[in-house]
Protein backbone atom coordinates (compact mmCIF):
# COMPACT_ATOMS: atom_id res chain seq x y z
CA UNK A 1 0.00 0.00 0.00
CA UNK A 2 0.99 3.39 -0.47
CA UNK A 3 2.80 4.61 2.51
CA UNK A 4 1.91 8.57 1.29
CA UNK A 5 -1.73 7.58 1.21
CA UNK A 6 -1.82 5.53 4.44
CA UNK A 7 -1.14 9.07 6.59
CA UNK A 8 -3.60 10.65 4.52
CA UNK A 9 -6.43 12.22 7.09
CA UNK A 10 -9.81 10.20 7.47
CA UNK A 11 -13.44 10.59 5.27
CA UNK A 12 -16.02 11.90 7.69
CA UNK A 13 -18.74 10.15 6.81
CA UNK A 14 -21.03 9.27 9.28
CA UNK A 15 -22.06 5.69 9.56
CA UNK A 16 -23.67 5.82 12.61
CA UNK A 17 -26.79 3.46 12.87
CA UNK A 18 -24.22 0.84 11.27
CA UNK A 19 -22.16 0.98 14.58
CA UNK A 20 -22.88 -1.23 17.44
CA UNK A 21 -20.61 0.33 20.03
CA UNK A 22 -19.50 3.66 18.58
CA UNK A 23 -21.96 6.95 17.74
CA UNK A 24 -19.87 7.38 14.25
CA UNK A 25 -17.10 6.30 12.45
CA UNK A 26 -14.65 7.60 9.88
CA UNK A 27 -12.56 5.29 7.98
CA UNK A 28 -9.16 6.34 6.05
CA UNK A 29 -9.32 4.36 2.67
CA UNK A 30 -5.97 4.24 1.34
CA UNK A 31 -6.91 2.89 -1.65
CA UNK A 32 -4.25 4.72 -4.02
CA UNK A 33 -2.02 2.92 -6.64
CA UNK A 34 0.86 0.44 -5.77
CA UNK A 35 2.82 1.90 -8.78
CA UNK A 36 3.69 5.01 -9.74
CA UNK A 37 3.99 3.42 -13.20
CA UNK A 38 0.69 4.67 -15.04
CA UNK A 39 0.20 8.32 -13.22
CA UNK A 40 -3.01 9.43 -14.67
CA UNK A 41 -4.39 6.14 -12.88
CA UNK A 42 -2.78 7.47 -9.95
CA UNK A 43 -4.08 10.78 -10.11
CA UNK A 44 -7.45 9.65 -10.92
CA UNK A 45 -7.07 6.90 -7.96
CA UNK A 46 -6.32 10.11 -5.68
CA UNK A 47 -8.91 12.03 -7.00
CA UNK A 48 -11.81 9.73 -5.77
CA UNK A 49 -10.09 9.13 -2.36
CA UNK A 50 -10.55 12.74 -1.81
CA UNK A 51 -13.74 12.92 -2.87
CA UNK A 52 -14.64 9.21 -0.75
CA UNK A 53 -12.57 11.73 2.21
CA UNK A 54 -14.94 14.88 1.77
CA UNK A 55 -17.81 12.58 2.46
CA UNK A 56 -19.47 12.48 -1.10
CA UNK A 57 -19.83 8.95 -1.74
CA UNK A 58 -21.94 8.83 -4.73
CA UNK A 59 -19.61 10.93 -6.47
CA UNK A 60 -16.69 8.97 -5.26
CA UNK A 61 -18.65 5.95 -6.52
CA UNK A 62 -19.06 7.48 -10.07
CA UNK A 63 -15.57 7.90 -10.11
CA UNK A 64 -14.70 4.78 -8.42
CA UNK A 65 -16.88 3.03 -11.80
CA UNK A 66 -14.65 5.36 -13.84
CA UNK A 67 -11.46 3.80 -13.29
CA UNK A 68 -12.69 -0.22 -13.15
CA UNK A 69 -11.56 -0.43 -16.83
CA UNK A 70 -8.01 0.23 -16.96
CA UNK A 71 -7.46 -0.88 -12.93
CA UNK A 72 -4.59 -3.27 -12.78
CA UNK A 73 -3.92 -3.73 -9.06
CA UNK A 74 -7.78 -3.85 -7.47
CA UNK A 75 -7.53 -0.82 -5.82
CA UNK A 76 -10.16 0.88 -8.00
CA UNK A 77 -12.54 -1.95 -6.80
CA UNK A 78 -11.76 -2.13 -3.25
CA UNK A 79 -12.47 2.02 -3.17
CA UNK A 80 -15.97 1.40 -4.73
CA UNK A 81 -16.66 -1.62 -2.53
CA UNK A 82 -15.98 1.10 0.23
CA UNK A 83 -18.06 4.06 -1.21
CA UNK A 84 -21.16 1.96 -1.50
CA UNK A 85 -21.14 0.55 1.46
CA UNK A 86 -20.81 4.00 3.26
CA UNK A 87 -24.06 4.95 1.65
CA UNK A 88 -25.44 2.52 4.18
CA UNK A 89 -28.75 1.31 1.36
CA UNK A 90 -29.09 -2.30 1.56
CA UNK A 91 -28.89 -2.41 -2.48
CA UNK A 92 -25.90 -0.52 -2.02
CA UNK A 93 -24.09 -3.03 0.15
CA UNK A 94 -25.55 -5.83 -2.16
CA UNK A 95 -23.98 -4.12 -4.63
CA UNK A 96 -20.68 -3.76 -2.79
CA UNK A 97 -20.73 -7.54 -1.73
CA UNK A 98 -20.56 -8.06 -5.99
CA UNK A 99 -18.13 -5.97 -7.06
CA UNK A 100 -15.85 -7.45 -4.52
CA UNK A 101 -16.55 -10.87 -5.69
CA UNK A 102 -15.07 -9.26 -9.21
CA UNK A 103 -12.17 -7.83 -7.64
CA UNK A 104 -11.56 -11.23 -5.73
CA UNK A 105 -11.64 -12.80 -9.33
CA UNK A 106 -8.73 -10.71 -10.42
CA UNK A 107 -6.93 -9.05 -7.37
CA UNK A 108 -7.55 -11.77 -4.63
CA UNK A 109 -4.07 -11.19 -2.88
CA UNK A 110 -4.50 -7.20 -2.48
CA UNK A 111 -4.48 -5.94 0.85
CA UNK A 112 -6.74 -3.25 0.02
CA UNK A 113 -9.34 -5.51 -1.69
CA UNK A 114 -8.96 -7.65 1.50
CA UNK A 115 -9.32 -5.15 4.09
CA UNK A 116 -12.41 -3.63 1.93
CA UNK A 117 -14.26 -7.54 2.36
CA UNK A 118 -13.37 -7.06 5.63
CA UNK A 119 -15.19 -3.96 6.03
CA UNK A 120 -18.25 -4.35 3.89
CA UNK A 121 -18.91 -7.35 6.00
CA UNK A 122 -18.93 -5.75 9.42
CA UNK A 123 -21.12 -3.11 7.59
CA UNK A 124 -23.39 -5.87 6.64
CA UNK A 125 -23.12 -7.29 10.11
CA UNK A 126 -25.23 -3.90 11.19
CA UNK A 127 -28.28 -4.73 8.76
CA UNK A 128 -29.49 -8.04 9.65
CA UNK A 129 -31.72 -9.54 12.19
CA UNK A 130 -30.82 -12.86 12.07
CA UNK A 131 -28.12 -13.13 15.20
CA UNK A 132 -26.88 -16.07 13.42
CA UNK A 133 -26.10 -14.09 10.73
CA UNK A 134 -24.81 -10.86 12.11
CA UNK A 135 -22.13 -13.05 13.41
CA UNK A 136 -21.18 -14.96 10.55
CA UNK A 137 -20.37 -11.77 9.18
CA UNK A 138 -18.63 -10.34 11.95
CA UNK A 139 -16.43 -13.39 11.70
CA UNK A 140 -15.98 -13.08 8.27
CA UNK A 141 -14.97 -9.53 8.80
CA UNK A 142 -12.16 -10.09 11.31
CA UNK A 143 -10.66 -13.07 9.15
CA UNK A 144 -10.51 -10.76 6.21
CA UNK A 145 -9.06 -8.17 8.34
CA UNK A 146 -6.89 -10.19 10.06
CA UNK A 147 -5.85 -11.28 6.44
CA UNK A 148 -4.76 -7.96 4.71
CA UNK A 149 -2.97 -6.79 8.20
CA UNK A 150 -0.82 -10.09 7.90
CA UNK A 151 -0.03 -9.07 4.32
CA UNK A 152 0.10 -5.35 5.19
CA UNK A 153 0.51 -4.16 9.11
CA UNK A 154 -0.09 -0.89 7.55
CA UNK A 155 -3.06 -1.49 6.68
CA UNK A 156 -5.54 1.55 8.17
CA UNK A 157 -9.05 0.38 7.11
CA UNK A 158 -8.33 -3.34 7.91
CA UNK A 159 -6.78 -1.84 11.99
CA UNK A 160 -10.15 0.19 11.80
CA UNK A 161 -12.24 -2.27 10.93
CA UNK A 162 -11.18 -5.34 13.51
CA UNK A 163 -10.75 -3.04 16.16
CA UNK A 164 -14.91 -1.83 15.50
CA UNK A 165 -15.38 -5.88 15.10
CA UNK A 166 -14.25 -6.55 18.81
CA UNK A 167 -16.22 -3.79 19.76
CA UNK A 168 -19.45 -4.90 18.28
CA UNK A 169 -18.54 -8.66 19.65
CA UNK A 170 -18.69 -7.23 23.01
CA UNK A 171 -14.61 -7.38 23.73
CA UNK A 172 -13.31 -4.11 23.63
CA UNK A 173 -10.06 -5.51 25.44
CA UNK A 174 -9.23 -7.15 22.16
CA UNK A 175 -10.16 -3.99 20.37
CA UNK A 176 -7.27 -1.78 21.81
CA UNK A 177 -4.39 -3.02 20.11
CA UNK A 178 -6.03 -2.64 16.53
CA UNK A 179 -7.05 0.79 17.43
CA UNK A 180 -3.63 1.59 18.56
CA UNK A 181 -1.94 0.40 15.65
CA UNK A 182 -4.60 2.51 13.86
CA UNK A 183 -3.45 5.44 15.55
CA UNK A 184 0.24 5.13 15.38
CA UNK A 185 -0.49 4.68 11.68
CA UNK A 186 -2.45 7.82 11.56
CA UNK A 187 -3.15 10.35 14.33
CA UNK A 188 -6.29 11.68 13.71
CA UNK A 189 -9.37 12.98 15.14
CA UNK A 190 -10.89 9.58 13.85
CA UNK A 191 -8.82 7.20 15.43
CA UNK A 192 -7.72 9.25 18.33
CA UNK A 193 -11.26 9.22 19.41
CA UNK A 194 -12.25 5.80 18.29
CA UNK A 195 -9.12 4.82 20.98
CA UNK A 196 -10.35 6.79 23.20
CA UNK A 197 -13.93 5.36 23.51
CA UNK A 198 -12.79 2.02 23.53
CA UNK A 199 -10.65 2.78 26.45
CA UNK A 200 -13.41 5.07 28.47
CA UNK A 201 -15.26 1.95 27.84
CA UNK A 202 -13.04 0.07 29.86
CA UNK A 203 -11.75 2.62 32.50
CA UNK A 204 -14.47 5.57 33.21
CA UNK A 205 -11.56 7.49 34.23
CA UNK A 206 -8.83 6.68 32.12
CA UNK A 207 -6.40 9.76 31.79
CA UNK A 208 -5.04 8.37 28.34
CA UNK A 209 -8.69 8.65 26.58
CA UNK A 210 -9.08 12.24 28.31
CA UNK A 211 -5.93 13.48 26.38
CA UNK A 212 -6.80 11.62 23.18
CA UNK A 213 -10.18 13.38 23.16
CA UNK A 214 -8.74 16.93 23.89
CA UNK A 215 -6.12 16.57 21.28
CA UNK A 216 -8.92 15.43 18.55
CA UNK A 217 -10.69 18.62 19.46
CA UNK A 218 -7.86 20.80 18.77
CA UNK A 219 -6.86 19.23 15.40
CA UNK A 220 -10.81 19.51 14.15
CA UNK A 221 -13.24 21.78 16.57
CA UNK A 222 -16.14 20.41 14.82
CA UNK A 223 -15.48 16.74 15.20
CA UNK A 224 -18.95 15.54 16.84
CA UNK A 225 -17.87 12.37 18.10
CA UNK A 226 -15.05 13.98 19.80
CA UNK A 227 -17.55 16.27 21.69
CA UNK A 228 -19.61 13.27 22.61
CA UNK A 229 -16.68 11.38 24.47
CA UNK A 230 -15.94 14.99 26.37
CA UNK A 231 -19.06 14.49 27.71
CA UNK A 232 -18.54 11.22 28.81
CA UNK A 233 -15.68 12.53 30.61
CA UNK A 234 -16.73 15.11 32.15
CA UNK A 235 -19.74 13.52 33.18
CA UNK A 236 -17.13 10.76 35.24
CA UNK A 237 -15.64 13.58 36.32
CA UNK A 238 -19.42 15.41 38.11
CA UNK A 239 -19.99 18.22 35.77
CA UNK A 240 -22.88 17.05 34.66
CA UNK A 241 -23.87 20.39 33.47
CA UNK A 242 -20.61 20.93 31.57
CA UNK A 243 -21.13 17.29 29.91
CA UNK A 244 -24.69 18.44 29.19
CA UNK A 245 -23.93 21.50 27.03
CA UNK A 246 -20.77 19.35 24.89
CA UNK A 247 -24.14 17.55 24.37
CA UNK A 248 -26.56 19.96 23.43
CA UNK A 249 -23.74 21.77 21.27
CA UNK A 250 -24.06 18.58 18.57
CA UNK A 251 -26.50 19.35 16.12
CA UNK A 252 -29.79 17.39 15.63
CA UNK A 253 -28.85 15.58 12.83
CA UNK A 254 -25.84 14.28 14.43
CA UNK A 255 -27.63 12.91 17.19
CA UNK A 256 -27.10 9.23 17.52
CA UNK A 257 -27.98 6.11 19.32
CA UNK A 258 -24.84 6.81 21.20
CA UNK A 259 -25.41 10.11 21.79
CA UNK A 260 -29.22 9.19 23.95
CA UNK A 261 -27.32 6.82 25.53
CA UNK A 262 -24.62 9.30 26.98
CA UNK A 263 -27.52 11.41 27.44
CA UNK A 264 -29.13 8.88 30.01
CA UNK A 265 -26.15 8.12 31.76
CA UNK A 266 -25.67 12.17 31.99
CA UNK A 267 -29.47 12.17 33.47
CA UNK A 268 -28.79 9.24 35.61
CA UNK A 269 -25.70 10.35 37.36
CA UNK A 270 -28.01 13.62 38.20
CA UNK A 271 -30.28 11.56 39.29
CA UNK A 272 -33.73 11.93 36.87
CA UNK A 273 -34.12 8.21 36.84
CA UNK A 274 -37.49 8.73 34.53
CA UNK A 275 -35.53 10.97 31.45
CA UNK A 276 -32.51 8.31 31.99
CA UNK A 277 -34.81 5.63 30.79
CA UNK A 278 -36.32 7.53 28.29
CA UNK A 279 -33.02 7.91 26.80
CA UNK A 280 -31.51 4.74 26.79
CA UNK A 281 -34.78 3.35 25.09
CA UNK A 282 -34.76 5.79 22.58
CA UNK A 283 -31.05 4.43 21.79
CA UNK A 284 -32.43 1.43 21.62
CA UNK A 285 -35.05 1.98 19.64
CA UNK A 286 -32.58 3.19 17.07
CA UNK A 287 -30.06 0.98 17.26
CA UNK A 288 -31.64 -2.46 18.76
CA UNK A 289 -28.86 -4.39 18.69
CA UNK A 290 -26.08 -2.46 20.83
CA UNK A 291 -26.44 -4.57 23.92
CA UNK A 292 -25.10 -1.57 25.92
CA UNK A 293 -28.40 0.52 26.43
CA UNK A 294 -29.88 -2.77 28.04
CA UNK A 295 -26.88 -2.71 30.52
CA UNK A 296 -27.51 0.17 31.38
CA UNK A 297 -31.54 -0.64 32.45
CA UNK A 298 -30.45 -3.39 34.13
CA UNK A 299 -27.77 -1.80 36.30
CA UNK A 300 -30.22 1.02 36.53
CA UNK A 301 -32.79 -1.53 37.56
CA UNK A 302 -30.34 -3.05 39.91
CA UNK A 303 -29.44 -0.31 41.62
CA UNK A 304 -33.06 0.85 42.51
CA UNK A 305 -33.87 -2.27 43.95
CA UNK A 306 -35.65 -3.95 41.04
CA UNK A 307 -33.66 -7.30 40.51
CA UNK A 308 -36.17 -9.22 38.44
CA UNK A 309 -36.22 -5.98 36.24
CA UNK A 310 -32.62 -6.09 35.56
CA UNK A 311 -32.72 -9.57 34.93
CA UNK A 312 -34.83 -9.22 32.82
CA UNK A 313 -33.83 -6.47 30.64
CA UNK A 314 -30.63 -8.48 30.12
CA UNK A 315 -32.78 -11.37 28.70
CA UNK A 316 -34.27 -9.01 26.13
CA UNK A 317 -30.59 -7.97 25.02
CA UNK A 318 -30.06 -11.67 24.78
CA UNK A 319 -33.00 -12.35 22.77
CA UNK A 320 -31.77 -10.23 19.94
CA UNK A 321 -27.44 -11.71 20.86
CA UNK A 322 -27.97 -14.64 21.72
CA UNK A 323 -24.29 -15.45 20.71
CA UNK A 324 -23.04 -12.30 22.78
CA UNK A 325 -21.01 -14.58 25.47
CA UNK A 326 -20.02 -10.95 26.95
CA UNK A 327 -23.48 -9.77 27.51
CA UNK A 328 -24.55 -13.25 28.87
CA UNK A 329 -21.77 -13.54 31.54
CA UNK A 330 -23.26 -10.13 32.52
CA UNK A 331 -26.35 -11.57 33.03
CA UNK A 332 -24.91 -14.81 35.67
CA UNK A 333 -22.78 -11.61 37.69
CA UNK A 334 -25.80 -10.27 37.89
CA UNK A 335 -27.78 -12.95 39.14
CA UNK A 336 -25.56 -14.00 41.37
CA UNK A 337 -25.56 -10.97 42.95
CA UNK A 338 -28.98 -10.82 43.53
CA UNK A 339 -28.50 -14.50 44.68
CA UNK A 340 -30.41 -15.59 41.58
CA UNK A 341 -28.37 -18.84 41.74
CA UNK A 342 -30.19 -21.12 39.47
CA UNK A 343 -30.42 -18.44 37.01
CA UNK A 344 -26.39 -17.50 37.16
CA UNK A 345 -25.67 -21.51 36.72
CA UNK A 346 -27.62 -21.74 33.96
CA UNK A 347 -26.38 -18.97 32.05
CA UNK A 348 -22.95 -19.87 33.29
CA UNK A 349 -23.28 -23.69 31.96
CA UNK A 350 -24.28 -22.13 28.13
CA UNK A 351 -21.51 -20.25 28.20
CA UNK A 352 -19.14 -23.39 28.95
CA UNK A 353 -20.80 -25.58 26.41
CA UNK A 354 -19.90 -22.91 23.84
CA UNK A 355 -16.30 -22.40 25.24
CA UNK A 356 -15.66 -25.29 28.12
CA UNK A 357 -12.51 -24.09 29.40
CA UNK A 358 -13.49 -19.93 29.72
CA UNK A 359 -12.06 -18.80 33.28
CA UNK A 360 -14.58 -16.23 33.60
CA UNK A 361 -17.54 -18.93 33.22
CA UNK A 362 -15.61 -21.62 35.75
CA UNK A 363 -15.09 -18.91 38.15
CA UNK A 364 -18.88 -18.17 38.23
CA UNK A 365 -19.94 -21.33 38.35
CA UNK A 366 -17.52 -22.15 41.22
CA UNK A 367 -18.70 -19.34 43.12
CA UNK A 368 -22.62 -20.77 42.62
CA UNK A 369 -21.40 -24.35 44.22
CA UNK A 370 -19.61 -22.02 47.02
CA UNK A 371 -22.68 -20.32 47.48
CA UNK A 372 -24.60 -23.56 47.46
CA UNK A 373 -21.91 -25.24 49.99
CA UNK A 374 -22.93 -22.72 52.40
CA UNK A 375 -26.90 -22.64 52.01
CA UNK A 376 -27.04 -26.59 51.81
CA UNK A 377 -23.97 -27.57 53.97
CA UNK A 378 -22.25 -29.47 51.26
CA UNK A 379 -21.13 -28.85 47.73
CA UNK A 380 -22.90 -29.76 44.37
CA UNK A 381 -21.79 -32.71 42.87
CA UNK A 382 -18.94 -32.25 39.97
CA UNK A 383 -17.54 -29.59 42.41
CA UNK A 384 -13.88 -30.99 42.00
CA UNK A 385 -14.16 -32.05 39.08
CA UNK A 386 -14.50 -28.01 38.13
CA UNK A 387 -11.97 -27.09 40.77
CA UNK A 388 -9.45 -29.16 38.91
CA UNK A 389 -10.16 -27.84 35.86
CA UNK A 390 -10.06 -23.98 36.82
CA UNK A 391 -6.86 -24.78 38.45
CA UNK A 392 -5.10 -25.51 35.35
CA UNK A 393 -7.24 -23.47 33.34
CA UNK A 394 -6.04 -20.41 34.93
CA UNK A 395 -2.34 -21.79 35.71
CA UNK A 396 -1.73 -22.37 31.88
CA UNK A 397 -3.27 -19.12 30.55
CA UNK A 398 -0.59 -16.78 33.23
CA UNK A 399 1.66 -19.02 32.18
CA UNK A 400 0.76 -18.43 28.22
CA UNK A 401 -0.22 -14.99 28.90
CA UNK A 402 -3.43 -14.90 27.67
CA UNK A 403 -5.25 -13.30 30.38
CA UNK A 404 -5.12 -10.21 28.69
CA UNK A 405 -7.38 -11.46 25.98
CA UNK A 406 -9.88 -12.86 28.72
CA UNK A 407 -9.77 -9.82 30.03
CA UNK A 408 -7.63 -9.47 32.59
CA UNK A 409 -8.91 -7.11 34.85
CA UNK A 410 -12.62 -8.63 35.22
CA UNK A 411 -10.88 -12.23 35.54
CA UNK A 412 -8.69 -11.35 38.12
CA UNK A 413 -11.76 -9.56 40.27
CA UNK A 414 -13.68 -12.76 39.67
CA UNK A 415 -10.94 -14.82 40.93
CA UNK A 416 -10.30 -12.87 44.05
CA UNK A 417 -14.44 -12.77 43.93
CA UNK A 418 -14.19 -16.43 43.60
CA UNK A 419 -11.60 -17.11 46.50
CA UNK A 420 -13.48 -15.21 48.55
CA UNK A 421 -16.85 -17.68 48.36
CA UNK A 422 -14.54 -20.61 49.03
CA UNK A 423 -13.14 -18.81 52.52
CA UNK A 424 -16.25 -18.04 53.60
CA UNK A 425 -17.74 -21.70 52.77
CA UNK A 426 -14.71 -22.90 54.74
CA UNK A 427 -15.55 -20.10 57.68
CA UNK A 428 -12.59 -18.72 57.41
CA UNK A 429 -14.08 -15.17 57.78
CA UNK A 430 -11.10 -13.02 57.67
CA UNK A 431 -9.87 -14.33 54.58
CA UNK A 432 -12.93 -14.10 52.82
CA UNK A 433 -13.21 -10.11 53.76
CA UNK A 434 -9.85 -9.68 52.64
CA UNK A 435 -10.79 -10.77 49.12
CA UNK A 436 -14.45 -9.21 48.97
CA UNK A 437 -12.77 -5.82 50.87
CA UNK A 438 -9.86 -6.13 48.03
CA UNK A 439 -12.81 -6.03 44.99
CA UNK A 440 -14.94 -3.17 46.87
CA UNK A 441 -12.14 -1.10 47.14
CA UNK A 442 -11.53 -1.07 43.64
CA UNK A 443 -14.95 0.07 43.08
CA UNK A 444 -15.15 2.80 45.51
CA UNK A 445 -16.39 5.56 43.37
CA UNK A 446 -18.82 3.26 40.99
CA UNK A 447 -22.24 3.36 42.74
CA UNK A 448 -23.98 0.12 40.77
CA UNK A 449 -20.82 -2.26 41.87
CA UNK A 450 -20.67 -1.12 45.01
CA UNK A 451 -24.50 -2.11 45.37
CA UNK A 452 -24.04 -4.68 43.72
CA UNK A 453 -20.91 -5.92 45.67
CA UNK A 454 -23.44 -4.89 48.69
CA UNK A 455 -26.27 -6.86 47.72
CA UNK A 456 -23.53 -9.81 46.95
CA UNK A 457 -22.33 -10.18 50.12
CA UNK A 458 -25.34 -9.16 52.30
CA UNK A 459 -26.82 -12.56 50.76
CA UNK A 460 -23.40 -14.45 51.52
CA UNK A 461 -23.60 -13.54 55.34
CA UNK A 462 -20.50 -10.82 55.07
CA UNK A 463 -22.08 -8.18 57.06
CA UNK A 464 -19.29 -6.17 57.40
CA UNK A 465 -17.93 -6.40 54.02
CA UNK A 466 -21.35 -5.38 52.77
CA UNK A 467 -21.34 -2.54 55.32
CA UNK A 468 -17.57 -1.44 53.84
CA UNK A 469 -19.34 -1.51 50.00
CA UNK A 470 -22.93 0.44 51.50
CA UNK A 471 -20.99 2.88 53.42
CA UNK A 472 -18.69 3.65 50.58
CA UNK A 473 -22.00 4.13 47.99
CA UNK A 474 -23.49 6.11 50.65
CA UNK A 475 -21.23 9.17 49.82
CA UNK A 476 -22.64 8.79 46.32
CA UNK A 477 -25.32 10.91 46.29
CA UNK A 478 -26.80 8.99 43.02
CA UNK A 479 -27.28 5.75 44.95
CA UNK A 480 -26.98 7.18 48.74
CA UNK A 481 -30.56 5.96 49.49
CA UNK A 482 -29.85 2.70 48.61
CA UNK A 483 -26.89 2.54 50.81
CA UNK A 484 -28.80 3.59 53.64
CA UNK A 485 -31.56 0.78 53.04
CA UNK A 486 -28.58 -1.81 52.88
CA UNK A 487 -27.27 -0.71 55.76
CA UNK A 488 -30.23 -0.55 57.82
CA UNK A 489 -30.89 -4.01 56.91
CA UNK A 490 -27.21 -5.24 58.52
CA UNK A 491 -28.46 -3.18 61.49
CA UNK A 492 -31.65 -4.94 61.66
CA UNK A 493 -29.87 -8.10 61.18
CA UNK A 494 -27.56 -8.03 63.83
CA UNK A 495 -30.23 -6.80 66.48
CA UNK A 496 -31.86 -9.78 65.46
CA UNK A 497 -28.47 -11.89 65.90
CA UNK A 498 -28.04 -9.93 69.24
CA UNK A 499 -31.69 -10.63 70.63
CA UNK A 500 -31.36 -14.20 69.56
CA UNK A 501 -28.22 -14.93 71.59
CA UNK A 502 -29.43 -12.97 74.15
CA UNK A 503 -32.31 -15.75 74.45
CA UNK A 504 -29.72 -18.69 74.19
CA UNK A 505 -27.99 -17.36 76.86
CA UNK A 506 -30.94 -16.89 79.38
CA UNK A 507 -32.11 -20.63 78.20
CA UNK A 508 -29.16 -22.32 78.99
CA UNK A 509 -30.15 -24.71 81.37
CA UNK A 510 -32.11 -25.87 78.37
CA UNK A 511 -28.87 -26.85 75.95
CA UNK A 512 -31.28 -27.67 73.25
CA UNK A 513 -33.26 -24.87 73.31
CA UNK A 514 -30.21 -22.72 73.55
CA UNK A 515 -28.95 -24.27 70.70
CA UNK A 516 -31.56 -23.54 68.53
CA UNK A 517 -31.38 -19.67 69.86
CA UNK A 518 -27.75 -19.14 69.04
CA UNK A 519 -28.07 -20.99 65.42
CA UNK A 520 -31.05 -18.64 64.71
CA UNK A 521 -28.70 -15.69 65.70
CA UNK A 522 -26.46 -17.05 63.11
CA UNK A 523 -28.98 -17.04 60.52
CA UNK A 524 -29.60 -13.23 61.03
CA UNK A 525 -25.66 -13.25 60.90
CA UNK A 526 -23.53 -15.95 59.84
CA UNK A 527 -20.58 -14.36 61.70
CA UNK A 528 -21.75 -13.36 64.67
CA UNK A 529 -19.02 -13.93 67.62
CA UNK A 530 -21.49 -13.42 70.49
CA UNK A 531 -23.61 -16.71 69.22
CA UNK A 532 -20.11 -19.22 67.76
CA UNK A 533 -18.90 -17.98 71.80
CA UNK A 534 -22.44 -19.22 73.27
CA UNK A 535 -22.32 -22.41 70.59
CA UNK A 536 -18.60 -22.81 72.14
CA UNK A 537 -19.45 -22.67 75.17
CA UNK A 538 -22.02 -24.78 75.43
CA UNK A 539 -20.51 -27.57 73.32
CA UNK A 540 -17.07 -27.19 75.73
CA UNK A 541 -18.45 -27.46 79.41
CA UNK A 542 -19.39 -30.43 80.78
CA UNK A 543 -19.53 -32.50 77.51
CA UNK A 544 -15.81 -32.84 77.18
CA UNK A 545 -15.87 -36.82 77.90
CA UNK A 546 -17.62 -37.04 73.99
CA UNK A 547 -15.64 -36.57 71.07
CA UNK A 548 -18.25 -35.51 68.87
CA UNK A 549 -19.14 -32.71 71.26
CA UNK A 550 -15.26 -32.02 71.92
CA UNK A 551 -14.88 -31.59 67.95
CA UNK A 552 -17.81 -29.40 67.71
CA UNK A 553 -16.81 -27.17 70.43
CA UNK A 554 -13.86 -26.58 68.54
CA UNK A 555 -14.97 -25.93 65.61
CA UNK A 556 -17.24 -23.16 67.02
CA UNK A 557 -14.47 -21.70 68.95
CA UNK A 558 -12.23 -21.59 65.65
CA UNK A 559 -15.24 -19.70 63.57
CA UNK A 560 -15.73 -16.99 67.07
CA UNK A 561 -11.70 -16.19 66.68
CA UNK A 562 -12.40 -15.72 62.74
CA UNK A 563 -15.90 -13.73 63.29
CA UNK A 564 -14.31 -11.47 66.50
CA UNK A 565 -12.17 -9.08 66.91
CA UNK A 566 -8.82 -8.73 67.88
CA UNK A 567 -9.48 -6.60 70.85
CA UNK A 568 -12.33 -9.20 72.04
CA UNK A 569 -11.54 -9.67 75.60
CA UNK A 570 -12.94 -13.46 75.25
CA UNK A 571 -10.27 -14.73 72.53
CA UNK A 572 -7.13 -15.50 74.87
CA UNK A 573 -10.10 -17.79 77.00
CA UNK A 574 -11.52 -19.40 73.69
CA UNK A 575 -7.54 -20.06 72.41
CA UNK A 576 -7.01 -21.73 75.77
CA UNK A 577 -9.95 -23.53 75.81
CA UNK A 578 -9.92 -24.82 72.59
CA UNK A 579 -5.78 -25.67 72.26
CA UNK A 580 -6.95 -28.17 75.38
CA UNK A 581 -9.90 -29.83 73.58
CA UNK A 582 -7.55 -29.85 70.85
CA UNK A 583 -4.95 -32.02 72.38
CA UNK A 584 -7.57 -33.95 74.20
CA UNK A 585 -9.21 -35.04 70.60
CA UNK A 586 -5.28 -36.33 69.78
CA UNK A 587 -4.94 -38.07 72.37
CA UNK A 588 -8.21 -40.09 71.93
CA UNK A 589 -7.02 -40.60 68.31
CA UNK A 590 -3.83 -41.72 69.02
CA UNK A 591 -5.35 -44.10 71.92
CA UNK A 592 -7.66 -45.65 69.06
CA UNK A 593 -4.74 -46.01 66.80
CA UNK A 594 -3.09 -47.99 69.87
Amino acid sequence: MNNRLTKQATSCGSICRLLCAFATAFFILPFACMTIAVQALATSLAEADSLLLDNKYKDAEEAYRDLLADDSTGDAYAGLAVSLAKQSWPAKILEAEKVLRKAKQKFADNPNVIAAAGYVSFIHSKTVASPAKRDLYLEAAENFCSKSIKANPENLIAQQTLGLVKIAEDDTEAAIDPLKKAVSIAENPVNLTLLAQALLKLDPKDKDAEQYVQTAIKMKADYHPAHLQKAVILTNQGKHEDAFMELRNIPPQYRTPDWHQVEGDIYRKQGDGPAALTSWREAIRQEPHNPEPYKRLAEYYAVRGDGELAISELHSALEILPNDMQLRNKLAELALRQDKLDVAETEYRTILASSPDDPSALLGLSRVYFRKARKDGQYPPGWQQLMDQLQTIVTEQNVQGKLIKQGAKNLQENIELNEGEKALAQSHFREARQHFSQVINTHRDDPYNLLTLGEQAFNDGDLKSAEQAFSYAKELPEVSSRAEQGLSKITSQRNDAARQTKLGDATRQMPEVAMDHYKQALIADPQSPDAYYGLFTLFSKGRRTNPEQADKAVNYAGSFLESSDDTNPQRKEVQIDMDKLKKRLNKGKEGKKK
